[in-house]
């Protein structure tokens, strides 16, 4: 029996299954977003499950108990924070129009005016006006891209027809992932050949790290600077007497686009400023609300700069900022919010894998 063949024989176990994926890729992928979530869950809490074993002497009991917790969490959660996104998604998704723009404009035009020396604020108009068909192609494509956005999340979201059916297998697969990890790890350890086998093992204990480091941080950060951004703007609107709608919102996109390194925090205040402009307010527009908008956008990067990152992000992946955000602009381009959280690790992944390669290779 040739090399080939044994290397088939001995691999039936992932090959069959990743045939079949291949072959029924349309109905396999809801499964596959079902364990992408489900992998998610298992990163995050095995840190949790791993304490509380050790408190209770059975992993079994550990995980019911956190699974029971997270059940009751994601019930409260779907009476009352569910359907507020729900419906500011909607609502956000109906006022962004070429209308919209065409008011943000005017505003901003008017606010111009008031801080600018004339002959600045006579520059800035005849830009406004020279280059008014660009921001409209900008502003419709911004809202294309938007809309599909949200449709693919809405699609990720309902991948089997049902929330309730998709929380309720990813639950599933969350508790065999809890259970069994070890196994999983074996089962793929024991068909590698064994002078192969401590290289796998080794780039297995690395690549597990760096990734289940940087996923499990980058989703704490982002909910961070999520929350951080929900309650300043509230503060800011409590104080000041202006109104941002979509807060939550506002708070959830600053928390995903974080994932991406400098650009984030700009895209993150951009709906922030946005929707203050196109808003009637109880009080007059004036140029320092802005500001105020932009002040609380920079402290909470202040704050996750140097307070959140430096503790949640101790283990770097080891990639170059230029690359990180090359590879999530590439990752959200093909796979959407996934692409975006997965296109680092994917990265990390075959930087291990090639040095450890090489390092074989030298010896």
């Amino acid at each position: 029996m040739n090399k080939l063949s044994t290397f088939i024989i001995h691999n039936l176990w992932w090959l069959i299954p990743l045939v079949v994926v291949l072959l029924f890729w349309p109905h396999t992928v809801p499964i596959l977003l079902m364990l992408v979530f489900a992998y998610l869950g298992w990163i995050i809490l095995s840190p949790i499950i791993n304490i509380f074993e050790q408190w209770t002497g059975n992993r079994k009991w550990s995980v019911f108990i956190i699974i029971s917790l997270l059940i009751i969490f994601f019930s409260m959660l779907s009476n009352s924070f569910f359907p507020l996104i729900g419906r500011q998604i909607t609502a956000f998704q109906t006022a962004l129009t070429m209308a919209t723009l065409t008011k943000f404009i005017s505003r901003l035009t008017a606010l111009m005016e008031n801080i600018l020396p004339a002959f600045i604020f006579n520059l800035f108009s005849d830009l406004i006006s020279q280059f008014d068909y660009i921001f409209s192609d900008i502003w419709a494509s911004g809202l294309l891209h938007i809309k599909s956005f949200i449709g693919g999340a809405g699609t990720v979201v309902f991948t089997l027809g049902s929330a309730f059916l998709s929380f309720l297998i990813i639950i599933i697969f969350m508790i065999i992932f809890l259970l069994e990890d070890k196994k999983f790890t074996q089962s793929f350890l024991h068909a590698v050949p064994g002078k192969h086998y401590g290289t796998t093992k080794r780039m297995l204990e690395k690549i597990s790290n760096q990734i289940h480091a940087y996923i499990r941080g980058q989703l704490i950060a982002a909910s961070s600077v999520a929350a951080t951004s929900i309650l300043g703007l509230y503060i800011l609107q409590w104080i000041t007497g202006i109104s941002i709608p979509y807060t939550f919102l506002i708070g959830m996109i600053a928390g995903l686009f974080n994932l991406i390194p400098f650009i984030g925090p700009v895209i993150g205040m951009v709906p922030a400023v946005i929707m203050y402009l196109v808003t009637d307010q109880a009080v007059s527009i004036h140029f320092i609300y802005v500001l105020l908008i932009m002040g609380v956008f920079a402290i909470i990067q202040l704050i996750d700069n140097l307070v959140m990152s430096p503790y949640i992000m101790g283990n770097s992946i080891g990639l170059h900022p230029i690359l990180v955000i090359i590879l999530i602009l590439l990752g959200a381009s093909v796979g959407g919010i996934l692409g975006m959280l997965f296109a680092v690790p994917i990265a990390a992944i075959v930087k291990v894998v090639v040095k450890e390669l090489l390092a074989t290779v030298k010896k």
